[in-house]
């Protein structure tokens, strides 16, 4: 069975959009909501008392179904109203039979979404930022309107898994996202770079062994300070830093030659170009690539005015509105703490290389006097679960 595809939309200039959209009437009811239903009603040659109608017949409050009282989101997932016939709803629909007349698939499906499942605290958070009265926040400190929000979806690379199978079970790709944030269209592209975590910027070089409590001098994110962002044929190069490089310039040294038919390429310094710059299309992939050779896939998913339903502050942004959960590395001796060095030729060990909490590496590999046992190589490990 073939997969199903999602196709990207058209190229969308965000400044564009921005200017299509903003009017005198959104940026009003965006300032100043209690003068909402008097500006509409006049623009729409309408009463007060129409618009208030018109207010209360679209409220999301008749979704829910008259004389059921909803407990919990899922309970309002799984009982679906039998005379509902919204499209969404005939996929739920769809699922829920699936796993009500398949354990197997029903446990293959908890165990999937068991370690992907979005944190809700970030989604607590941004219910407390709305729920901010916009006087609490310092006038210098307020979002400027008009202005259009963006959902960035930052994902790990792209995981080949090879299987040796028939056709019926081709190698699959699976795109693994780390966090999913909210960027204003007025912010640099260098804001959002500041707040992408990977682990491989917590990188140090060198073998500890001898010295497991020196300190860290230099992460890696330190040293290669350089990177960019790939979109619509353009690089976003981060040169802030007079030792930047430009990463950018090999690839594009290499499409100049005429017989690849590659390109061609545009550069523009990320810190001078803001999103309202962009232009690009919804669920395509981009690239965000650092330390040299660290890729990341960059979808941005959504794009929508600015109103008063998102933090006002603008010291929230970007905004990490979810971010994913994944099962952690385990030390192998004690397997309930999360590892924190990784070896390489270690006669203890079972396997190598092999990973360690602080405690078991330290009492595997050293004596009472803090003295090195063995030869052996160590190094210091941070998992991707303990930043993102």
């Amino acid at each position: 069975m073939s997969r199903q595809r999602f196709e990207a939309s058209e190229l969308i200039n965000v400044r564009d959009f921005l200017a299509q959209w903003s009017n005198d009437v959104y940026i009003q009811c965006a300032t100043d909501p209690t003068k909402s239903t008097d500006l509409l009603a006049e623009k729409m040659n309408m009463s007060e008392e129409n618009v208030k109608e018109l207010e209360s017949v679209c409220s999301l409050d008749l979704l829910n179904k008259p004389g059921v009282e909803t407990k919990t989101r899922w309970d309002s997932l799984e009982k679906i109203p039998p005379q509902v016939n919204l499209y969404c709803t005939s996929f739920q629909k769809k699922e829920l039979d699936k796993r009500k007349h398949s354990l197997y698939y029903a446990r293959e499906m908890m165990r999937k979404f068991k370690y992907k499942r979005n944190d809700l605290h970030s989604l607590v958070h941004y219910n407390n930022a709305i729920t901010n009265i916009v006087k609490t926040v310092p006038e210098d400190c307020r979002v400027i309107y008009p202005d259009v929000i963006l959902t960035v979806n930052i994902h790990r690379g792209v995981k080949t898994f090879l299987q040796d199978r028939d056709e019926d079970h081709p190698k699959t790709d699976q795109l693994y996202p780390s966090n999913t944030l909210l960027v204003l269209g007025r912010q640099k592209l260098t804001d959002l770079r500041d707040v992408v975590r990977c682990v491989h910027d917590l990188a140090v070089a060198g073998d500890a062994s001898e010295n497991p409590d020196a300190d860290c001098q230099n992460y890696a994110k330190d040293i290669y300070k350089s990177g960019f962002f790939f979109i619509n044929n353009t690089f976003y190069n981060d040169l802030r830093e007079d030792d930047a490089r430009d990463y950018s310039q090999l690839i594009r040294d290499w499409a100049s030659d005429p017989d690849r038919q590659v390109g061609p390429f545009e550069t523009q310094r990320m810190e001078e170009t803001t999103f309202l710059d962009l232009t690009l299309r919804l669920g395509h992939p981009y690239l965000y690539l650092h330390q040299g050779d660290c890729e990341h896939l960059m979808v941005i998913s959504d794009i929508k005015l600015l109103t008063k339903e998102h933090p006002q502050d603008v010291r929230d942004y970007p905004y990490l509105m979810k971010k994913y959960q994944r099962v952690r590395t385990a030390c192998r001796v004690c397997t309930k703490q999360a590892a924190r060095w990784i070896t390489y030729g270690s006669e203890f060990t079972p396997e190598n290389p092999c990973f360690f909490c602080d405690v078991c590496f330290r009492s595997l590999h050293y004596d009472l006097n803090n003295k090195k046992i063995g030869d052996f190589e160590a190094y210091r490990f941070f998992d991707h679960q303990a930043i993102v």
